[in-house]
Order: C-alpha cells, then structure tokens, then sequence
C-alpha cells in the first residue's frame, strides 16, 4: 500500500519527467532548425522575383527587415551545424537585404538652401474613417503650424470635429473632397497659386489632389495621393493607379512635390517603378526609415510618404505622435537646394497663374461639386 509520502515523491516528480520530454523535443527539432531558417530567409527573394505576378507576394516584399534577421539567423545556424558553404551563400543575401536597411543612413544628398532663404512646412496625414481624435489632430496642426495641411481618408463627420476645435479658421483656404477611404482635404495658411480639379488617373481609380504653391517666389507642384490598397481585389485598380501617378507626376516640369500614403513600401518592385517613372527621390534620404504604419505596433512598415524633385532638398522630415489613426502623420520642412538656380521673374501669366483660385479669398468650394467633378472624370 502506498504511503503518503510515496505520492508526494511520485508529485515531485512529474515536474522532472515534464522537463525532461521537453528537453528530448528540442535535442530533436535542433537538427533542423537551420533548415527552417534557412527556408524562412528564402521568402523576401522569392516574393520579391513574383511580386509583379501576384498581389500576395508583393506583400512580402514590404517586411524586409525581417527577411534581413532570419537571412543572418540563418547564417548562425548553419555555421553552427558545419555547413560553410551554404553559411556563405545566406551571408551574401543578408548582405543584400541590408542594403536598404542602410539606404537612408547618413547625411541628406542634397543641402538645403541657408536661410534667409525660405521654407515650407508641410503635415501630412491619414486620418482613418474611424478616427474621432478631433483635439489631438487639431494639437498637432497648432503645434507645428505647418503652411500645408494634406489629409487622406476624410469623412465629413472628420471635417465637422475638426471645425469644432476652431483649427479650420487657421486655413482659409481649403480645399476638399470628403468621399469615405477615398476623401482628401488640402488645407492652406495662405493662398496658392492655383488648385486643379481632382484627377482620377485610370477607371476606378483614387482621386489625387494638385495645386501649385510659391517657394521663395518659385512656383512648386503639390499632388496630395493615396492610391488604393494593393490586397485583394484592389490591386486591379492599385497597380495601374500607382503606375499612372509616376507617369503623369513625371511628365509635368518643374519643382514637384508628392505626399501621401502610397501603401507600397520601398521593398516593392512597384515602389521603385514609381520613382524611376516621376524622376522623384525619397525624402527619408538622411532621415532613417520612418515607418509610419501600423502606428500602435511595435513592428511597422512605411507607407507615408513624401517625393520631390531636382530643385528641392528636405530641411527635416519627421513622424508626428499617435492622432487615433492607424497611421503616424508626417512633417516635413523643405526649401530650395543650395545649387538651385533663382526663381526667375515672370513677365506674363503662366497658365496656372491664369486659373482663379478656387477659394479667392471667399469660402471653400462646395464638397458636392468637388465630387461631382471626380465622379465625371
């Protein structure tokens, strides 16, 4: 008959046999957790090689940074079970997947113009359709006094919040087109050389805002976008809306700016068919990576961004504090490069300057006409 004491021992030793089935399970998956890492660091280049062909593998493309650490991972692992060669093959790829990693490191490649000469401060930000942090949206806006406001994703209960904080006052003149996931605003401290209608690039495409603003007497171009999100079936129409934004950017002259939320990150084959279609850089040149999105989670991507042109340098570029949107807005400070020529003297109307200004000094148009006219195009 068992005492007692026999089954306290026979308790005792459940926590032993427990530790030690454990210890059996991991002498076992040892073995192959090189090869497990090994396939892991394989996913980023292959989802790179056919990101062009499905919608899903593009999505990979975007986290990078942890196709970086399961390449050297792999590495160690390998190493560590005496396979030098293939240790070295998955070396020269994490050499390869750093390269980006330390693309925005150093210093900004084109210096700004010293002052006096002058700035622009631009805030750009993706409000969320849920978001209802009207004073902590207005906060920022009257903490950074930015000369440009650009918004994505306005609703009208969004715009109404926002009047009731009083900030709209600060901008006279703005513009706005307030249509769910697909809204934008573009708010002004003072007023701009011109405001075109918004343009629909391709069928069922997002509307993207255009104005022209001065620069230290140089006229600038400003496109506020937000293409639409590549998942699912949105890439039909986020592809080809992407791909017409670069070219219609790239076909215009002159000084050009371009913010917004892309959803594409410079890990996507598609983001850098962008670049070398509008013949913009990178404002995070010099600035780091900036991820911005998804703005309460300790791993994020970056898909706010901001784009310019020959002529222009980036002053700073920032992310701002938690608004309520799943998205961190950006500030940016830009000025006239160092080695910009002097904005020449008009001697007659340009075009733009020829096209009255849709506030001219009176009240916003009317949410109902800017979307009629982007529902026609």
């Amino acid at each position: 008959m068992a005492t007692t004491e026999d089954v306290d021992e026979g308790r005792e030793a459940e926590p032993d046999d427990d530790s030690a089935s454990l210890t059996r399970a991991i002498r076992r998956a040892a073995p192959h957790v090189p090869a497990a890492l090994a396939a892991l660091a394989l996913v980023h280049p292959a989802a790179r090689a056919g990101a062009r062909l499905a919608w899903w593998m593009d999505l990979f493309t975007h986290f990078y940074v942890a196709a970086f650490w399961a390449s050297a991972a792999a590495v160690v692992g390998l190493a560590l079970r005496r396979r030098p060669a293939l240790a070295l093959a998955f070396a020269a790829l994490a050499g390869f997947q750093a390269v980006p990693l330390l693309r925005y490191a150093g210093p900004s490649p084109v210096p700004p113009a010293p002052p006096p000469a002058a700035r622009l401060r631009v805030l750009m930000a993706n409000l969320h359709v849920e978001n209802d942090h009207y004073a902590a949206i207005a906060a920022l806006i009257r903490r950074e006094r930015p000369d440009v406001v650009g918004f994505v994703e306005v609703l009208p209960h969004l715009l109404a919040g926002l009047e009731s904080t009083g900030v709209d006052r600060e901008y006279p003149y703005r513009y706005i087109l307030p249509v769910g996931a697909q809204g934008q605003a573009l708010w002004f401290r003072r007023r701009p050389e011109a405001v075109d209608e918004p343009a629909i690039l391709v069928p069922d495409g997002n509307p993207a805002f255009r104005a022209t603003v001065l620069l230290d007497g140089l006229p600038v171009r400003l496109w506020l976008v937000h293409p639409p999100n590549p998942i699912g079936p949105g890439h039909r129409r986020a592809d080809p809306d992407l791909k017409a934004l670069g070219l219609a950017v790239g076909a215009e002259d002159g000084p050009r700016l371009v913010v917004g939320d892309l959803n594409r990150t410079e890990g996507s084959p598609h983001f850098a068919d962008f670049l070398a279609d509008s013949g913009l850089r990178d404002s995070r040149l010099g600035f780091g990576r900036q991820p911005s999105w998804p703005a309460g989670s300790p791993y994020r991507i970056a898909i706010d961004h901001a784009f310019l042109s020959a002529g222009l340098a980036v002053v700073d570029r920032r992310l701002g504090p938690s608004i309520g949107s799943d998205h961190l807005p950006l500030i940016l400070d830009f000025a006239a490069s160092a080695t910009a020529p002097p904005a020449p003297v008009p001697t007659s109307p340009t075009k733009s300057e020829a096209q009255p200004s849709r506030s001219s000094g009176g009240p916003a148009p009317s949410a109902e006409n800017l979307a009629r006219s982007a529902a026609r195009r």
